[in-house]
């Protein structure tokens, strides 16, 4: 059973930053916001595709019974924090769903890297709620929709009120970042990419021009929306209710209504 939206979360650890300053950013006030709207729907489990989490071989899902935090950003000059339960049922189940379907998953141990543990530290706080960390793979596009296809029906089969979330960067240059330095090609892809999402034209994603690729240095390529795309088992219009930039950085929080009827 699922809740009522997927979201697409963003991270860039200057949030933890903002946050220990005391300037509450409106992404940082948005992203609070959206987890009053989750909590108020009472997920049991929270599945989290991290862009941050590549696996060589088949797709992963973290069976762990408790997750521990990653620190894969060190340059930054923060520790993202976000130790939590895990669910590996569910995780288990995903896997099971995914290789029936003809896709290749197993089970592994991650725990929570920053693509997950810096949204989720304003989404859910208590850090009560297990989490379910997934990984992306070094296959196509059309590979990883077909993940997240399975993942939507894995969870549409459980019981359990289950929340899908992909966390992640559009724009992740981050040597540009360290130099403070604006790249213009990282602000047309983050345009070009949130008007895709806004017009429900996901197939733009594969049109997005070279220049752009190489300057500004996509998050995971944007595999993690390739991911979301599939699970949303169609190109649905999303919501984007705030998006935040720094120099070679930009991040967006975009909702996407869910219909969860049957065979959905």
């Amino acid at each position: 059973m699922l809740t009522s939206r997927a979201l697409l979360l963003p991270s860039v650890p200057t949030m933890l930053i903002d946050e220990q300053r005391g300037d509450y950013t409106e992404m940082i006030e948005a992203l609070t916001k959206a987890g009053e709207s989750l909590a108020a729907e009472g997920p049991e489990v929270i599945v989290a595709v991290s862009s941050r989490w590549t696996s060589p071989g088949p797709f992963l899902a973290d069976d762990a019974h408790e997750h521990k935090s990653v620190i894969d950003l060190p340059g930054f000059g923060v520790e993202p924090r976000y130790d939590c339960p895990g669910h590996p049922a569910v995780a288990r189940a995903i896997v099971e769903v995914a290789n029936k379907a003809g896709v290749r998953a197993a089970n592994g141990r991650r725990g929570t890297d920053t693509g997950i543990s810096i949204p989720l530290h304003f989404l859910v706080r208590a850090h009560d709620v297990p989490i379910v960390p997934l990984s992306l793979g070094e296959g196509t596009r059309d590979e990883h929709r077909a993940w997240g296809e399975a993942i939507r029906m894995a969870l549409h089969a459980r019981e359990e009120r289950i929340a899908f979330v992909v966390g992640g960067a559009l724009a992740f240059n981050q040597h540009a970042f360290n130099l403070r330095r604006e790249v213009v090609e990282a602000i047309d892809l983050d345009e070009a990419v949130l008007a895709a999402l806004r017009a429900g034209r996901w197939s733009a994603l594969a049109e997005l021009q070279p220049e752009w690729i190489e300057k500004a240095w996509p998050d995971a390529g944007l595999r993690h929306l390739e991911v979301l795309r599939g699970f949303l088992l169609g190109d649905l219009v999303g919501h984007v209710l705030e998006h935040e930039r720094s120099p070679g950085i930009g991040t967006a929080l975009v909702e996407f209504p869910l219909e969860v009827a049957p065979g959905a």
